[in-house]
């Protein structure tokens, strides 16, 4: 249970210098230590043990967040996606094409998942699914 990949995925991301935090030391038997996390690296965190001031290399797997530092807040919710409803023909609009270039055009055909945009001349048409599109305010 506590070597669960996606526990010690939960346990790093929670962690941050300077938390208190529970530990199980050499003695698995024994109670958890108690200490304070003063460095994250790949796989272990250096905690200082709060009786001993020794620092000590922790696998993620043993170390036990403390419960009273409080929940970690809800990552936000990402904007909602452009619908068809949102686009007209004439519009002009930016994507970012596959090779993460960004383009803007003007749109010339509506269909049902996708919108036909003509760049440029040189650059052509384009077919993009609409949650991809973003509208270019002309000011």
């Amino acid at each position: 249970m506590l070597d669960d990949p996606r526990r010690i995925l939960e346990v790093r991301q929670r962690l941050h210098l300077g938390m208190e935090v529970s530990y199980i030391g050499g003695d698995p038997l024994a109670p958890p230590s108690h200490g304070t996390v003063v460095e994250l690296r790949q796989t272990q965190a250096v905690i200082r043990d709060n009786q001993s001031r020794q620092r000590w290399l922790v696998l993620y797997a043993a170390v036990i967040p403390d419960t009273l530092s409080g929940p970690t807040p809800a990552p936000a919710s990402p904007p909602p996606r452009a619908q068809r409803e949102e686009f007209f023909i004439g519009d002009t609009v930016g994507f970012t094409d596959k090779h993460l270039s960004e383009r803007v055009g003007i749109i010339v055909r509506l269909n049902a998942k996708t919108a036909s945009i003509a760049v440029n001349d040189s650059q052509g048409h384009w077919r993009v699914p609409y949650a991809l599109l973003r509208k270019v305010v002309d000011i």
